[in-house]
């Protein structure tokens, strides 16, 4: 014959109170796990398009070998010249152009030209 130990109320609401909580934290842990997959994305970045910006004192005439070695065109100036916008031909990926403008020893950074994110509350 098997005795069954009966629980006080206490005791039971403990065990409530314990599963609930092991619950709750799985549940919490698997949606953090989805959220920060979600920050991890990539940004999008306008397609066809780098940012390029050159070193100081790199010529205009060297930039724009520069550029149309890569068989590419300049679309604007930005800010005090340094940056370029770069228009790519069809094709030539933009994170290959990336790298490749990179590679100039008169290139600073060369980037995606990235689409603005709205920060949300």
């Amino acid at each position: 014959m098997v005795k069954y130990k009966v629980m006080n109320l206490p005791n039971r609401i403990y065990r409530a109170g314990l599963v609930l909580t092991v619950i709750m934290l799985v549940f919490s842990a698997g949606s953090n796990s989805w959220a920060m997959s979600k920050k991890q994305e990539k940004p999008e970045y306008a397609p066809g398009e780098v940012l390029v910006a050159f070193n100081d004192g790199v010529s205009q005439d060297r930039i724009e070998q520069i550029v149309a070695g890569e068989s590419a065109t300049v679309r604007k100036i930005i800010g005090n010249g340094a940056v370029h916008l770069i228009v790519l031909p069809d094709d030539l990926e933009v994170m290959a152009a990336v790298e490749r403008f990179s590679v100039y020893p008169e290139v600073k950074y060369a980037e995606p030209n990235y689409k603005a994110q709205r920060l949300e509350n």
